[in-house]
Parts: C-alpha cells; sequence; structure tokens
C-alpha cells in the first residue's frame, strides 16, 4: 500500500468506446479515470454506488481505468456526474484510510519479523556447542 495515493477523478468521456447498451434507448457511456484503480478501490466505490440513492440513478461500475455507466446521454451531465463525483469523493477518503491502515499493518507486520531476526541472532551468538 502506497501512503502517495492520489484521488481518483474522471478525466474525460470515452466516445469511441461509448455507445448502445442493448437496453432501449440507453447508453453505455465509458468514462476514463485519472489512473487504474486499485482493486480495494473498485469493491468499495461499486458497493457504494449501488447503495447511493438519488432520484434519476442508473446502473454504474468502475473497471480498471473506466467507469461506465448505463443511461441516456443527456442525462450524464445534469443528474449523473455531480453523484458520481459526489460517490468517487467517497470513495477516495475511505481508501486513503484503508490504505493507511494496511501500511501501519505491514510495517507492524515487518517490526515483528525484524524483532524475530534479531531475537534469533541474539541466540545464535549466545549458544556454545562444544
Amino acid at each position: 500500500m502506497s501512503s502517495e495515493f492520489a484521488d481518483i477523478k474522471i478525466v474525460s468521456l470515452d466516445d469511441a468506446a461509448s455507445g448502445p447498451s442493448g437496453d432501449r434507448a440507453l447508453f453505455r457511456l465509458v468514462l476514463k479515470l485519472s489512473q487504474r484503480t486499485p482493486t480495494a478501490w473498485s469493491e468499495y466505490f461499486n458497493e457504494a454506488w449501488g447503495h447511493h440513492i438519488y432520484m434519476m440513478k442508473r446502473k454504474a461500475t468502475i473497471f480498471g481505468d473506466r467507469l461506465e455507466i448505463i443511461c441516456m446521454p443527456d442525462e450524464l451531465e445534469k443528474d449523473h456526474l455531480p453523484e458520481l463525483k459526489k460517490v468517487m469523493s467517497e470513495t477516495n477518503e475511505a481508501y486513503k484510510k484503508y490504505a493507511s491502515e494496511q501500511s501501519r499493518i505491514n510495517q507492524a507486520e515487518a517490526a515483528r519479523v525484524q524483532r524475530q531476526k534479531e531475537e534469533l541472532s541474539d541466540l545464535k551468538r549466545r549458544l556454545k556447542f562444544d
């Protein structure tokens, strides 16, 4: 876990990857993200989006460095983008806490392993085999 995590943001609409969703007049709109999302970040966003409630809500999912939302193209800017940004902001904050805790756990484990090595080294120096 890196403590240098940079917030993930939506940077553009990938019009080449976007298109009809196969669900009536709805489109699959693909938004590019500022970076590839860590697995834990994606899982948190997908879960948070599933629980997020607002009037015009549509299905949205994160995959790697892409966010896909199924909606009418004219709904994206006014209805969905503000809500997506809100959940992404919450996800960034939750992930920072998670990454910080994982870093603390990893450092504690590394310190424990180092102490064990030092104890064995001390034991080795004290042992007399003759």
